[in-house]
This record gives structure tokens, sequence and C-alpha cells, in this order.
């Protein structure tokens, strides 16, 4: 595996870290090996690509604390991290996306064992420590490869993540918890060394076979982060609709806003934690466009790998929740 070392770079925003990851995904053929690099961030709130800026953070806290939001290219929920978070990225065409999380979490499970710290995986993308969450991960694939990216929480302002992030109720009773602050823990507690002390340690054990960014990777790098700093990026496009559903699933919170006419799907929007197979969930909002909200509409989807779309999701599922016979 290469190792991207940014030491020179700095402590730099979020989008700089997502179009890292472009020029990264660019680079594997030519390197012929996995990547990973480390992030070194300022505050903010990361949420998932298609989740509902609003429905996730509480806008008034982070005005007051002055921390700033961004969107990411992959699912899954909102996160908050600062410079008391280490971020870590792996890059890969090589592996299948079951692969991506066990082994790039792996790397870390083994790092931490260096400690006398046992993590394990729980849940769809978590890493935890005597059943508190430390870590949250996410992944996305594009035509060039895979990535994996996620959170070392080591000593993170537990007071302002508690006030930025806005869980809905549904979330947390799924989880058998009463607050984002009660699930989550910093490893600082368990390893007792300083923040940059247990930087430098885990640098030094992925920096085996380093890879120097070129003045043409800089050069990508500046070009690729713009889109992810514009606010139509961040804040996203939320037509008028006609009808909301929404539903609490094992595999993530969905929301639709459907716009109807003359009893057929005239536009509908998805939001949500999920987690995606497919690069552009617009295929399947162009395929449900026009549809008829009949039982024909079950045929279709039945024609469809949904599951591509919004991964563990069925086409009988994504039925009924259009229909509103699964709304809560």
């Amino acid at each position: 595996m290469r190792y991207i070392d940014l030491t020179k770079f700095g402590r730099q925003y979020d989008p700089f870290y997502f179009a890292l990851e472009s020029v990264s995904l660019e680079l594997l053929d030519q390197l012929n090996d996995d990547i990973c690099f480390l992030w070194n961030v300022h505050p903010a709130v990361i949420i998932g690509k298609n989740q509902l800026l609003e429905n996730e953070i509480n806008l008034d806290a982070l005005e007051a604390y002055g921390v700033d939001v961004f969107r990411r290219p992959s699912g899954g929920g909102a996160v908050f991290s600062d410079p008391g978070c280490i971020k870590y990225s792996f890059i890969s065409n090589s592996m299948t996306k079951d692969e991506m999380y066990i082994k790039s979490l792996t790397v870390i499970k083994d790092f931490l064992e260096t400690f006398g710290i046992k993590a394990e995986f729980t849940g769809r993308n978590d890493l935890t420590v005597d059943g508190y969450k430390f870590s949250g991960n996410a992944y996305y694939q594009t035509k060039l490869g895979k990535a994996l990216h996620g959170t070392i929480l080591y000593d993170t302002d537990m007071t302002v993540l508690s006030k930025v992030l806005n869980p809905s109720k549904e979330k947390l009773q799924s989880k058998g918890v009463s607050s984002v602050r009660s699930r989550v823990t910093n490893l600082k507690d368990f390893v007792g060394l300083d923040l940059e002390d247990f930087r430098k340690q885990l640098h030094d054990y992925l920096n085996k076979n380093t890879y120097t960014l070129t003045s043409k990777d800089e050069v990508k790098l500046q070009k690729y982060r713009k889109p992810f700093e514009t606010k139509e990026w961040i804040y996203g496009n939320n037509p008028p609709y006609d009808i909301k559903r929404k539903k609490k699933y094992p595999y993530g919170e969905i929301e639709i806003h459907l716009s109807i006419k003359n009893n057929k799907i005239k536009d509908i929007k998805f939001y949500g934690d999920f987690f995606s197979m497919a690069p552009n969930l617009m295929i399947l909002i162009n395929e449900l466009r026009g549809l008829k909200l009949d039982e024909s509409l079950l045929d279709r989807l039945n024609k469809m790998d949904i599951g591509a779309f919004i991964e563990g999701m069925n086409s009988l599922e994504l039925y009924n929740l259009i229909r509103g016979e699964e709304n809560e």
C-alpha cells in the first residue's frame, strides 16, 4: 500500500481531502497499488451525500460554535470532526466493497492492538471499544475504483459534537440510546498519549511506502476541491414536493419527496443515511419519473436492481414506501 504523506500541507478543510481521494483514484493504475492517507482537519460537520442538511444539523449551534459544514461524496450519516479527530482514507481498485471495509478497518484495529486495545466491528460501518463508538466509516465507488474514509475520535470536543448533530428520534431509538453523546467516546481515554504523539505513531505505522504528490497532482487537487466547496453541493437542491414519506430501516433512514400529477410520478428525490453501490442515484430517479402509482409500479421495480441504488432495500419495500404503506 502506498501512503501519501501530507505533512507539508498542514491542517486543511475537508474538501481538500475529498479532492485528494479523486486524485488518488486516478493514480491507482499508475501506481498499481492501493493508497491511504491521514487527514488533519478544522472543526466541521460532514453530512452524507444523500442527506437533507436541515434534518441532521442544529444550524444555530453550528453558527454559535463557528463550525463549518460540508457534504462528502459517500452515503451514510452526519459526523462531527475537529482537530482532536483523526481521519483517514483507503483507496483501491483491487478489492470488493466488503473487502474494503474488512481490510481497511483491520489496519486500524491492528494498530490499536499495539496499545493493547481490542476494537470491534459493529453495526453497518462502526468501530467500537467497550461498546462505545469511536470510528464511523463510509464508502463510495467510481468507475476508477473505491474509496473508504473514516474517523477516529481521539480528543474531540464532545460538548460541541452533541450540540451540532441532530439525529432523528427514530435513529436513536433504533440504537437503544437517548442521545448521540451517549454512543461515542474518545480513544485518548483508553490510550493515554497526547493527540500529536498518537497521530505520529499512526502516521509512522502507515508510512511504509511513501508516494509524494507531484506538481501535476497538486494542480488537479486544487481543481477537484472547488466543486466540494460550493453552496450548491453542500446545501443540495431541494425542489418543491407534494408528498413526503419516511421510514427507518435496518440499513438506514430513507426519506422521499414526491411530486405527483395525474397519478404519475412527476419527480422524486431520495434523502437519508443509506449507502449506494451505484455511482449516480439519478439513474433510479429517471427510471421512476412518469410511472403510475399502481401495481404496474411494482412490476417495473421488480425488473430493477434497487439494492444497487439503496443498499439493503428491495423492490417491494420501495414500492410500499412510495405508496405510503410503510410511512412512519
